[in-house]
């Protein structure tokens, strides 16, 4: 079932509503044009009536002492013309005596009262003369009438009928700006997400919006209040825990120095590897947490250039990584992005570490730095799935290693953060102009 919209819904309704009046207007207005017509014509042939009975009966009177040649029945035919208007002069018994130029010429039955009667194409106004004992019909031809109507009736709905589009237009442009608000609230919503959640500005809605956005404020106040408790809480308790992680494994690993050539050194190397394991996992949720908490929305500028240098340098230190990290530049000038430093290293740092944990580990892993700021790293790896890579984004995701080194949210705080500062993350596999390997392309705001 399609979606409905009020704001469909109303011009629908409003505008059918519009039409059906109008036409209604315009046919109520053709009857009572209609009828007035009628009304002066008939007063018209009525009172020509009057004025053409000397006329006939002199005509008849004429006729007779002259013995004119015969019309029909008539004895006599006058050239008369008044608005298509013809008379008739009959005797008693229905016999024309007298009859007008252009008169009806068939031979219908005399009338019988006096008054208005319609005969074919004609109207007819008959009255009976007592004084001379005959009767005077004047007609009229019907096409007169209808004519006169319809003109008229059409200069009445043509206006109008200019004046339906410009309603239309009128009717969508106030419907359109009367649910403009619900449109601002709607993409105000849209915006809100688990690291925004501001209340949504209600200056300017109207009241039956503003119940509405108060009641969305007042959930999003709670729900922000919530998200700000578990994140505190995570964050206290990944920060808590990292000294005592880290102290027991320096311990641990003096334990497993003096097992040395034990059978027991191994299961203390194994604690401290745990341990460390733990430790970076906690060290990835406090990052989390804070992207969470919005570090990536500082809108402060960065050289690119510098950090990447840094988080290389720092990696190729160590022993697992050494010189298969390689650092590539289109130039060795500054590039400067609008993220804050500790959002940006940390953007850097899961993606390269990303690289490290899952390529293959006697292979190269670039990271290249384009002109326009652009960051890829590559590493080589098979190809995964394009299900798979459309879900590594997600929070705990390992692609097809899920008990692989790392802890599945590398890839989310990359995310998370690039998304708030209005930058955008692109995962390739296989990576471009290769056969195989993983790609994650960074494109950072502000870049110049």
């Amino acid at each position: 079932m399609a979606q409905w919209t009020i704001k469909r819904r109303l011009l629908k309704s409003l505008i059918a509503f519009v039409a059906i009046f109008w036409i209604a207007g315009v046919v109520i207005a053709g009857l009572v044009v209609r009828h007035e017509v009628d009304e002066v014509f008939d007063s018209a042939l009525r009172e020509t009536t009057g004025q053409v009975v000397p006329i006939a009966l002199h005509e008849y009177r004429i006729g007779r002492s002259s013995e004119a040649a015969i019309f029909g029945d008539a004895k006599q035919s006058l050239s008369f013309s008044r608005g298509h208007m013809h008379f008739l002069l009959r005797d008693k018994d229905g016999t024309i005596l007298v009859a007008s130029t252009g008169a009806p010429k068939d031979q219908l039955p005399p009338p019988t009262r006096n008054g208005f009667d319609n005969r074919g194409n004609f109207r007819y106004y008959a009255r009976f003369l007592p004084t001379e004992s005959k009767w005077i019909e004047v007609a009229q031809e019907l096409h007169e009438r209808r004519e006169t109507a319809f003109g008229l009736w059409l200069a009445l709905a043509s206006p109008l009928l200019a004046l339906l589009p410009i309603a239309a237009f009128a009717i969508w442009r106030t419907v359109g700006r009367a649910t403009d608000p619900i449109n601002s609230v709607s993409h105000e919503l849209e915006t809100r997400g688990g690291d925004y959640l501001e209340p949504i500005d209600g200056t300017g809605l109207p009241g039956e919006l503003s119940p509405v956005a108060d009641a969305i404020n007042t959930l999003m106040s709670r729900l922000k209040a919530a998200l700000d408790n578990e994140r505190a809480f995570a964050a206290n308790a990944a920060h808590e825990l990292r000294n005592p992680i880290a102290s027991a494994r320096a311990q641990i690993q003096v334990l497993a120095d003096n097992l040395l050539g034990t059978p027991e050194q191994a299961r203390a190397d194994n604690i401290a590897s745990q341990l460390g394991q733990l430790g970076r996992r906690i060290e990835k949720l406090l990052q989390m947490s804070r992207a969470e908490a919005g570090l990536g929305q500082s809108r402060d500028r960065s050289d690119l250039f510098a950090i990447a240098t840094l988080l290389v340098e720092d990696y190729r230190r160590r022993s697992d990584v050494g010189p298969r990290l390689r650092l590539e530049t289109a130039s060795d000038e500054s590039c400067w992005v609008a993220m804050d430093q500790d959002a940006l290293a940390i953007v850097l740092r899961n993606a390269i570490e990303n690289a490290v944990n899952h390529g293959a580990a006697t292979e190269l892993i670039e990271v290249h730095i384009a002109s326009n700021c652009t960051v890829k790293v590559v590493n080589a790896c098979p190809a995964i799935a394009p299900d798979m890579l459309a879900d590594l984004k997600g929070r705990f995701r390992r692609g097809a290693l899920p008990n692989g080194p790392g802890s599945g949210l590398g890839l989310a705080i990359i995310d998370t953060i690039m998304r708030q500062a209005g930058g955008t993350v692109t995962l390739r596999s296989p990576a471009e102009n290769r056969d195989d390997g993983f790609e994650i392309s960074l494109t950072f705001p502000g870049a110049i």
